[in-house]
């Protein structure tokens, strides 16, 4: 967040599963609650640094856990909370509950949705938020094969005439 600020940024994307690490299964009593220690962290040096940050985690759910981002503002205060619509419920996320709806907060005047990893693939993801007013769509990802996936993102920011960003984890691909 520190690099992030000195560089001018006013806001900072992190990868999915930033906080807990994205390794599964999991379960619900692994997960944060909204009491986390580390998410108190980020909101604190958000509002030091007068940063805005999209921080993500497994986070507790009403059954199993959730993929979740939260978008923080640069005054540390928590705008969005967004659990992953669409998990990959034929693979090891099907150890997570899905989210329920799509959202947007305004970040500073500027309308931001977010969408996580998988929710990219499904053109009504984009959509969902662009009709809710999103003007810059947020995704948090953790995945490799991106040239597919950086494609299907750019196809939504034209279908949609929204601007799309997406933080990976460093590394291949």
């Amino acid at each position: 967040m520190e690099e992030a600020k000195r560089h001018g940024a006013d806001l900072l994307l992190l990868p999915e599963c930033f906080l807990t690490g994205y390794s599964l299964p999991v379960e619900n009593s692994q997960a944060i609650g909204p009491d986390d220690p580390y998410l108190t962290q980020v909101c604190q040096a958000a509002r030091r640094l007068e940063i805005g940050v999209v921080v993500t985690a497994f986070t507790r759910g009403t059954e199993r856990p959730r993929n979740t981002a939260f978008v923080v503002d640069k005054t540390g205060k928590i705008l969005m909370e967004y659990s992953k619509v669409h998990t990959c419920d034929f693979a090891d996320e099907a150890c997570l509950e899905g989210g329920r709806e799509f959202c947007v907060c305004d970040f500073h005047g500027i309308r931001l949705g977010v969408m996580i990893c998988y929710d990219r693939e499904y053109p009504e993801s984009a959509r969902m938020l662009m009709l809710k007013g999103a003007e810059i769509i947020l995704v948090p990802n953790d995945c490799t094969s991106m040239l597919p996936r950086v494609r299907a993102l750019s196809t939504r920011a034209y279908e949609n005439m929204t601007g799309v960003v997406m933080a990976n984890p460093d590394g291949e691909n």
